[in-house]
């Protein structure tokens, strides 16, 4: 069981007799069960509390971003969604990826840096001692290439041909980073339309806090299995994304 004092000391101050015996007090009713609804000690509610919220917004470079700073919690959020920033068409993609450059193959992405239009997807903000919870939430489509594959001499072929589709087995994945750690993923999104919301919940101490996220995608050679040229093309399509995020303040 976490505790807590109820006057601090620092090195080399005078130990007081008062602020032992107020310490102990508090300490042995947190024991007894002094606690509110927030497993708080009951003293922990002053009028400083209740002192109104603050709140911002903006939407920079199509991204928009809230702020809003209350007593006992504070919540931020950034989101770009082709129905709300820079949306024109619900079907067109914000952002068009070629997945065939074997660089995004190295490990994972930041978001931050496929276009200017995303630079400022992120969370930053000075977080105080207590909990992080919130969600991140991606709109996308890993889609694959199909072309007609004739094969000369064969009248039947030629007549009729076939379908081929290639990066079926690609996979691409979501995750969600906290100063550059890793706090939550998707797993594996095989190519399809996906609309994914992956929450999370963290502890965290007062010190500033950076999210981000960043995608990973693992892809294969089509031409050197299927021997066809030009190279097949499969793309990902960015549709909307979006994070927000509550710190629960102790």
């Amino acid at each position: 069981m976490k505790v807590y004092t109820e006057v601090a000391q620092k090195n080399y101050d005078q130990v007081k007799p008062e602020s032992i015996n107020d310490n102990t007090r508090l300490v042995v009713g947190e024991y007894n069960g002094r606690l509110n609804g927030q497993n708080m000690p009951v003293n922990a509610l002053n009028q400083n509390k209740f002192i109104p919220p603050t709140g911002t917004d903006a939407v920079i470079i199509d991204v928009k971003e809230l702020e809003w700073i209350g007593q006992t919690q504070s919540y931020y959020r950034v989101r770009r969604w082709n129905t709300y920033e820079d949306g024109i068409n619900i079907h067109l993609p914000m952002e068009n990826i070629d997945l065939n450059n074997f660089n995004w193959s190295s490990g994972w992405n930041n978001l931050t840096e496929v276009s200017t239009e995303f630079e400022r997807f992120y969370i930053e903000f000075q977080a105080n001692s207590g909990t992080l919870n919130g969600c991140f939430d991606i709109n996308f489509r890993h889609g694959v290439d199909r072309i007609l594959v004739e094969v000369e001499g064969n009248p039947e072929v030629e007549e009729n041909p076939t379908v081929q589709t290639f990066s079926e087995d690609w996979y691409t994945r979501w995750g969600l980073f906290c100063n550059d750690v890793l706090i939550a993923e998707t797993g594996r999104c095989y190519p399809r339309l996906e609309n994914l919301s992956i929450p999370f919940h963290l502890f965290v101490g007062t010190q500033p806090v950076r999210l981000e996220l960043k995608w990973q995608t693992v892809n294969y050679n089509a031409n050197e299995e299927f021997g066809y040229s030009p190279l097949p093309y499969s793309r990902l399509e960015i549709y909307g994304a979006n994070i927000w995020v509550c710190n629960t303040k102790r």
